[in-house]
């Protein structure tokens, strides 16, 4: 049942995300009214800072600058500022407690009260005082929401004795495309979306692999097991320096050991590369933050294999042998008898012939080497093939290799075969089938296989539990609710990831569960905070060499800078991206670096350097109806004042796959410039009214229809439509948007004479005079109009300065 809450002259109601004051609205910024809501719904004790930092920002690291703030816009919009503390009572070195009387308004067809009272429109009334104060005690933790995503896999091209140049038929399955497809929903993620969810997939097949002991240990108390050195190293014994590493991981964590991933290990294992043995450990030690790393030799003897582990413990040495008669057996020896010397049982169950295989199939598609996984699975007996733990890596493989409907099958193969002895196996079939569903965009029964596979874990014992499962179960899901476009629970879905995956020390997957959520922070209009996870996330892509997401994501931050207005920043991160390209794997995600930088060098006035990073673009295969492209060289000869050669690139109509807001306006722009109202028009037409919605698209699209009434003569109406636009963003809007309503405003009040209002209009912008060429040229041209030429002097100087290559003569595009 849903409730409205009444106290003193307000109303709040949390289904409609309303505050009212005696039946009007009151203006509340989003995050301040779930603070509200989260402290009247827990009135009945006090609230943690923590708690509420989860609860309501979806992470566990926000400031506790922002959540004061936050807090203190509430109270102002409540009047509950200063000493008085009606309603919200800080509690010193704790949290708050919500204070005042409370009425729960039911809000349902059935008007009858449990008391038989009603509210002021029908509604059945309970009253619900807050208890009297109490001593504030600590609550338990609350697992409450954060954010997703896993790590991307980079092809470890250096294994000797592997032919690599089978390695490119999957560069694209593990590293995150250019983030245009993100854009400004998440449906349009396309790769990058499936990317994250490939990787979902592929770590849920290894963490449940891996045993089912929760892990018990801190982070820094985990191993670091690193590739084997193997002698001889051959085609034949290739398989061992991954297969090897990863059964031991999986030994160790089958006994309650907190083992890093692997994908880290082969990250670390590239960073150190060519380090001195000594300075290589200590690197090791600090990169990952590991206590023990295992470094293990492997060699092949006559009667078999022996192994030598060599165990660092900050800085002090330990080694152990062992020989067996296969690898495998091998490297159980070892490592059981480093878990008796630790203490431990050290006695698991020896390997099978069917382990071997799994673990060479999971080391070829490591590295990317797709074709001798095939090999090796179609080589399998029947038997072998159909173990659900053999389908598990075939369908995994057929996902790679991007057979839909295969993987599908063989995932819901796997998950009717599994013994119900076996969770570990349905789980992994579950989060498989999810991917495959997302891949095919069918979103609700991508969320139902997620939703299942995390009611299968919460029924587990808790010693069965797998907290790095559950963290990646919920970022599968959470990226689909946030395809969905339920960005605020696809948030908290991810939170509750970044909690778990905390836990486990993998920090390439918290790396991309920060990048996400620096997404879907971007889509939530909270730029400062995804700027913060941007850079978290950052951080940790450099230390481990994750270059395609290290690129991406840079890629992102500038995006996000130039919609705060700060083209020199952007410029600054966008030139990190670009040192990048040389080490991607995937021509999506230089694309996309290379689209962005052209966008920030025109808007800096760089217009030959803008020309030549659109040439480069054009030769690396990218089409001309590419709608990134044609928007970018429609703004780049709208710049250089090349009006006929934007008309005709604009005379080509829309792309056949749609336009964004940005494209139509700019589109519109040349038809304009080129004095052809009826293009600008055909253009407009294009947008049918259920692609229009209430975000930066439908703002683009409501300017359009401004500049086309502005150029038929039509200003009241021009005016009206731009002053609505700005209406519709309201406090809300953007930087860039709030820059682009307002330079559309101001010069339809100058053209019209309104110099007093085109003033006013101006006077809000003026905090972007310094940075922006557009608000800076309309300022020029204010200050011309009102015959104030000591400030106009100064303000020319300044556009000239910001200008750079256009012709400050000419009135500048949006």
């Amino acid at each position: 049942m849903r409730l409205k809450y009444l106290f003193g002259e307000f109303e709040l109601n949390p289904a409609s995300r309303e505050l009212l004051r005696n039946g009007k609205p009151v203006a509340l910024r989003a995050r301040s009214l779930e603070c509200l809501v989260y402290l009247i719904e827990h009135r009945d004790r006090a609230v943690g800072r923590d708690e509420l930092i989860s609860a309501v920002w979806g992470r566990v690291d926000a400031s506790g600058t922002v959540v004061a703030q936050t807090l203190l816009r509430a109270r102002k919009a409540l009047d509950d500022t200063g000493n008085q503390q009606a309603m919200i009572r800080t509690l010193p070195r704790f949290g708050y407690r919500w204070v005042m009387p409370v009425q729960e308004v039911a809000l349902s067809s059935e008007a009858d009260g449990a008391d038989g009272t009603n509210g002021p429109n029908g509604e059945a009334v309970a009253e619900a005082a807050a208890p009297p104060d109490t001593e504030p005690v600590v609550p338990a933790d609350a697992w409450e929401e954060v954010e997703v995503e896993a790590p991307a896999k980079e092809l470890e091209k250096e294994q000797a004795g592997h032919d690599t140049s089978v390695s490119s038929d999957i560069g694209a399955a593990g590293a995150p495309p250019s983030a245009h497809r993100w854009h400004r929903r998440f449906p349009r993620a396309g790769w990058t979306m499936l990317a994250m969810l490939i990787v979902v997939a592929g770590l849920g097949f290894y963490y449940l692999r891996y045993g089912n002991k929760d892990v018990s240990v801190a982070a820094n108390d985990a191993v670091l097991v690193m590739p084997v050195a193997v002698v001889p190293m051959d085609s034949e014994n290739a398989w061992v320096r991954l297969g090897a590493m990863d059964y031991m991981a999986a030994r160790l964590r089958g006994s309650g050991i907190n083992v890093l991933p692997s994908e880290q290990a082969l990250r670390l294992s590239a960073a150190v590369e060519g380090d001195m043995p000594a300075l290589a450990r200590k690197k090791l030690l600090a990169l990952s933050g590991a206590r023990w790393v295992v470094q293990p030799e492997m060699e092949r003897e006559q009667a078999g294999w022996r192994v030598r582990l060599r165990l660092f413990d900050a800085g002090k040495e330990q080694r152990i042998e062992a020989r067996a008669g296969t690898v495998l057996a091998a490297v159980a020896e070892a490592a059981d008898a480093w878990l008796r010397q630790s203490g431990g049982n050290g006695a698991g169950p020896p390997p099978s012939p069917l382990a071997e295989r799994l673990h060479r199939i999971d080391a070829e598609i490591l590295v990317g080497r797709l074709v001798e996984a095939r090999r090796l699975v179609r080589s399998a007996s029947p038997a072998e093939r159909g173990d659900p733990r053999f389908l598990l890596r075939e369908a995994r493989l057929e996902f790679r290799a991007a057979n839909l409907d295969a993987s599908g099958r063989l995932f819901r193969d796997a998950l009717d075969h599994a013994p119900k002895a076996d969770p570990d196996t349905k789980i992994s079939a579950l989060i498989g089938l999810g991917t495959v569903e997302r891949s095919r965009n069918n979103l609700d029964a991508a969320e139902q296989r997620f939703t299942q596979s995390l009611a299968l874990l919460e029924s587990l014992p808790p010693d069965r539990v797998n907290s790095r499962m559950v963290g990646l179960t919920y970022q599968g899901r959470g990226i689909i609710r946030a395809q969905h476009g339920d960005v605020d629970a696809g948030v908290k879905d991810m939170g509750q990831a970044r909690v778990w995956l905390q836990r486990s020390g993998d920090l390439i997957a918290l790396g991309v569960i920060g990048h996400n959520i620096g997404k879907a922070e971007t889509l939530r209009g909270d730029y400062l905070q995804a700027l913060h996870e941007f850079d978290r996330s950052i951080e940790t892509f450099e230390r481990f060499r994750v270059n395609d997401y290290l690129a991406t994501t840079l890629q992102e931050k500038a995006d996000v800078q130039m919609v705060l207005a700060r083209p020199v920043d952007a410029w600054n991160t966008i030139r990190r991206a670009e040192a990048q390209l040389p080490k991607l794997e995937n021509g999506d995600v230089a694309a996309g670096v290379l689209a962005t930088k052209a966008r920030i060098q025109i808007a800096l006035g760089r217009l030959r350097d803008a020309g030549v990073t659109l040439a480069g673009l054009r030769s690396r295969g990218l089409p001309e109806t590419d709608p990134r492209l044609l928007e970018l060289w429609l703004r780049l000869y709208l710049a250089r004042g090349e009006f006929v050669e934007a008309r005709r690139l604009a005379a080509s109509g829309p792309p056949a796959a749609g336009a964004s807001g940005g494209l139509v306006l700019a589109a519109i722009q040349a038809a304009l410039r080129g004095r052809d109202v009826p293009l600008a028009r055909t253009w407009l037409a294009s947008i049918a009214p259920s692609d229009e919605r209430e975000d930066d698209h439908a703002i683009a699209l409501g300017l359009a229809r401004s500049l086309i009434d502005r150029a038929a003569g039509e200003r009241a109406a021009a005016l009206q439509q731009a002053e609505k636009v700005a209406a519709s963003g309201g406090s809300r809007a953007a930087p860039e948007m709030e820059v682009r309503t307002g330079v559309v405003q101001a010069m339809l009040l100058l053209d019209t004479r309104q110099y007093a209002s085109a003033s006013a209009i101006m006077g809000e912008l003026e905090k972007y005079a310094e940075t922006d060429y557009r608000v800076a040229w309309v300022m020029w041209a204010l200050y011309r109009a009102l015959g104030d030429p000591h400030a106009a002097a100064s303000a020319g100087e300044r556009t000239k300065t910001l200008g750079g290559e256009r012709d400050t003569a000419v009135e500048p595009i949006l």
